[in-house]
C-alpha cells in the first residue's frame, strides 16, 4: 500500500502538471479567438472570462487521455532514471504487481474524469453557449436555473431540453400581443426542427379571451417563427459534451421520430469506453520505463509521449471513419482504436520484459 501510495502521488503530480499545460494552452487560444467579439452586444472581457470557467471542464476531460499518459511517462520515467523503479523490483516488485499499482492510479483519474464529463461538463458547456449566446444576441435570456428562454418577435419560447440537431423536447411558447398582455400558449411535448420552423408533436394549444379559455389538442402543428437554426446550434451542446443519460434520451427521441441515430450512439459508446481509453493511455508510459528506456531523458519521453498521443487523435479518426465505412456496429467502432492501442501496449511490455516469467 505505501509503495502504491508513493507512486499514485508521482502519477498524480505528473498528470496534474501536464493536465493544467494542456488546458492553459487551450484556454488561451480560445480566448485569442473570442477577442474578436469582445465589444458586440454585452459581451465584454468579464463574460468571456466567465465563458472561459465554463469550458474549463471540457478542456480537461478531452485532455485528459494525453495527460495521463504523458504525465505517467514523465512521473514513472523520473524515477526510473533515479535507479526508483529498480529499487523497487530489487525488493520484491514483480512487474504485475507495477503494473497493478500503475493501473490502481489510472483508474481513479478515469473515474474522476468519467464522473466530471457525466455530471458537469454538460451543465457548464450549456451555461458557456447560453453565457455568449445572450451576450451577443439581445432575444435570449438566461433567467431560468434550467432551459432556454428565446424572444421571438411577440412570442416568448422556452425549451426545457434543446438537442443538437435543433430539436427539443418540453418547449411552452407564450404568444403576446403588442402590449404584452398574453393571448395564447402553446405547449409542445416535442419538437422537430425543419426547414421553415418547428413541426410541434402532441400539442396543447390554449387560447385566453375575456370571456372564456379554449384548449385545442393537435397530434402536430406547425411553428413558423423567426428563430434561426445557427441560434438554435449556439445554444445546443454537442454530443460529445452530453451525459450518458442526456444522450441516451436523444437516442430515444430521434428512434421515436424514425431518425439516424448512429452518429448519437457512436458518441454514446466512446463515452462508455472514455475511463478504459484512458487506463490503457496512462499504461502505455509502462514500456518506456522498463530495460534500455530506464536511461532516457525527460526530453525523450516527452517527445514519445507528445508523438504516441498524436499517434492516437489521428488513429483514432481514421479507424472510426473506417468503422463507419465498413459498416461496423458503433458498440464495436467505439472500442477499436482503444483495442489497437492496448494490443500495442502489451506488445511493448512483452518486448522490454519475460513476461510469462514474472
Amino acid at each position: 500500500m505505501i509503495i502504491t501510495r508513493y507512486l499514485a502521488a508521482h502519477i498524480y503530480k505528473g498528470t496534474i502538471l501536464v493536465l493544467l499545460t494542456l488546458v492553459s494552452l487551450s484556454l488561451f487560444f480560445t480566448f485569442i479567438r473570442e477577442l474578436d467579439d469582445v465589444g458586440n452586444g454585452q459581451y465584454g472581457l468579464i463574460q468571456l472570462l466567465q465563458f472561459l470557467f465554463y469550458k474549463l471542464p471540457n478542456v480537461m476531460v478531452e485532455f485528459m487521455p494525453l495527460a495521463a499518459l504523458i504525465g505517467a511517462m514523465l512521473s514513472l520515467g523520473n524515477l526510473a532514471s533515479n535507479s526508483e523503479i529498480i529499487a523497487l523490483q530489487a525488493s520484491g516488485m514483480s512487474l504485475k504487481k507495477l503494473l497493478y499499482a500503475i493501473g490502481i492510479t489510472i483508474f481513479s483519474i478515469a473515474l474522476v474524469t468519467f464522473l466530471v464529463a457525466e455530471y458537469i461538463v454538460p451543465t457548464s458547456e450549456t451555461h458557456a453557449k447560453n453565457l455568449r449566446a445572450s451576450s451577443l444576441a439581445s432575444n435570449v435570456s438566461l433567467q431560468a436555473r434550467q432551459g432556454i428562454w428565446i424572444k421571438d418577435e411577440q412570442n416568448i419560447i422556452y425549451i426545457q431540453q434543446l438537442f443538437p440537431n435543433g430539436s427539443a423536447r418540453h418547449v411552452e411558447i407564450y404568444h403576446l400581443d403588442e402590449e404584452g398582455q398574453l393571448l395564447q400558449t402553446t405547449y409542445a411535448k416535442q419538437a422537430l426542427a425543419v426547414n421553415n420552423g418547428w413541426q410541434l408533436i402532441q400539442v396543447k394549444h390554449t387560447e385566453f379571451s375575456p370571456s372564456k379559455t379554449q384548449v385545442v389538442n393537435h397530434d402536430r402543428l406547425l411553428y413558423q417563427g423567426k428563430v434561426t437554426d445557427d441560434l438554435l446550434n449556439s445554444l445546443a451542446v454537442t454530443t460529445q459534451q452530453m451525459s450518458v443519460s442526456d444522450l441516451t434520451t436523444y437516442i430515444q427521441f430521434l428512434r421515436e421520430n424514425e431518425l439516424n441515430a448512429k452518429a448519437e450512439l457512436l458518441s454514446f459508446w466512446r463515452k462508455i469506453y472514455s475511463p478504459l481509453t484512458i487506463m490503457v493511455m496512462g499504461l502505455l508510459a509502462v514500456p518506456f520505463i522498463l530495460g534500455s528506456q530506464r536511461q532516457s531523458n525527460t526530453g525523450t519521453r516527452l517527445v514519445i509521449g507528445i508523438m504516441l498521443g498524436l499517434t492516437y487523435v489521428v488513429m483514432d479518426r481514421l479507424l472510426i471513419q473506417l468503422g463507419e465505412q465498413l459498416e461496423l456496429k458503433p458498440m464495436i467502432n467505439a472500442l477499436v482504436p482503444t483495442l489497437v492501442f492496448m494490443t500495442l501496449m502489451v506488445w511493448l511490455i512483452l518486448q522490454k520484459t519475460n513476461f510469462h516469467k514474472v
